[in-house]
């Protein structure tokens, strides 16, 4: 009993040595996909040391917070409140994923339930921060930044001078939050496959799966996000916005409905893993974001055809 202890306890010291030094390294090497990326040291260890992922990420927020408010620094590195931020939100996903994870394990939930209850947390703390803190202040700072990088785009290109306004500006500073929701939460989605392909080709214990064949987004909820697009197209002022936002991170459902649509196309394929790796990489790098409209598209579909099949019937 007390070898399993202490095995236990160290397994959870290492994890902690992981987070940290894994966190920096990608700070270090690129600070820039930092947002992106340092939920992979967290799915790591959560899925080793399961349930203690709770006390790993609230004694490495401690930690970095620490190094942040004494401005310390790690080989010219130096522990910003922006490393700190992006890291503090990205933990709390993490943990919350986990704790449905957790519920899903004690079959109290579903699979499809994890991701509709992750969408909808998210889709709170989006909302709590843009109607507390975001709507709030002068973004003028923003404003300048955006101007300036469009003007230097028209004047490097054929691109028409008038091609963004000043309405059109203040409109992407509006939604910049929700997109950056959007894209924490595909990549942390992602992240989390790509960390239980990686440990189980090391041969590493998996405690948490998401099953990753089926999901169908619930017809309440498809038709509920019609309906914020009806109401983003009639409502005007900061409520145009909130509408709008929460569309954009509930586009997150349809989105992993047409995700999982493409995983089962490219599994159909009989192509080499490392190829099918490499065309979804070649995919991402020439079409981009057009690549993510069509996986919307495709769980459009997938939802719509649904409903009117039942209706049919």
């Amino acid at each position: 009993m007390s070898l399993a202890k202490n095995k236990d306890l160290l397994v959870f010291f290492y994890s902690i040595i992981l987070i940290f030094s894994s966190e920096t390294l990608i700070l270090r090497l690129s600070p820039n996909l930092f947002p992106i990326l340092c939920s992979i040291p967290l799915i790591f260890a959560g899925q080793i040391v399961s349930k203690k992922i709770f006390f790993s990420i609230i004694l490495t927020n401690v930690g970095f917070f620490f190094l942040y408010i004494n401005e310390a620094y790690f080989f010219d590195l130096k522990f910003t409140l922006r490393f700190f931020l992006n890291y503090f939100t990205t933990s709390t996903l993490i943990f919350f994923l986990f704790t449905l994870l957790n519920l899903y394990k004690k079959k109290l939930i579903n699979s499809e339930k994890v991701i509709i209850f992750f969408t909808l947390f998210v889709l709170s703390l989006l909302l709590v921060f843009n109607f507390f803190y975001y709507y709030q202040i002068d973004h003028q700072e923003l404003k300048d930044f955006i101007s300036d990088f469009f003007s230097k785009v028209v004047k490097n290109s054929n691109i028409q001078e008038n091609i963004i306004s000043e309405e059109g500006i203040n409109f992407l500073i509006k939604i910049i939050p929700s997109l950056n929701a959007f894209v924490l939460m595909t990549f942390i989605i992602i992240n989390f496959f790509l960390t239980n392909i990686i440990l189980k080709k090391m041969n590493f214990p998996r405690n948490y799966f998401i099953e990753f064949s089926k999901f169908f987004l619930p017809v309440k909820l498809f038709l509920i996000f019609n309906i914020l697009i009806l109401f983003t197209i009639l409502l005007s002022g900061d409520l145009k916005f909130y509408f709008f936002s929460a569309t954009i991170v509930l586009s997150f459902l349809i989105f992993y409905q047409g995700l999982i649509y493409s995983h089962q196309f490219l599994n159909s394929l009989d192509v080499n893993f490392f190829l099918k790796i490499s065309i979804i990489f070649l995919l991402f790098i020439f079409l981009g974001y057009v690549l993510f409209l069509l996986v919307f598209l495709a769980g459009y579909y997938i939802s719509l055809k649904r409903i009117v099949t039942k209706t049919s019937e």
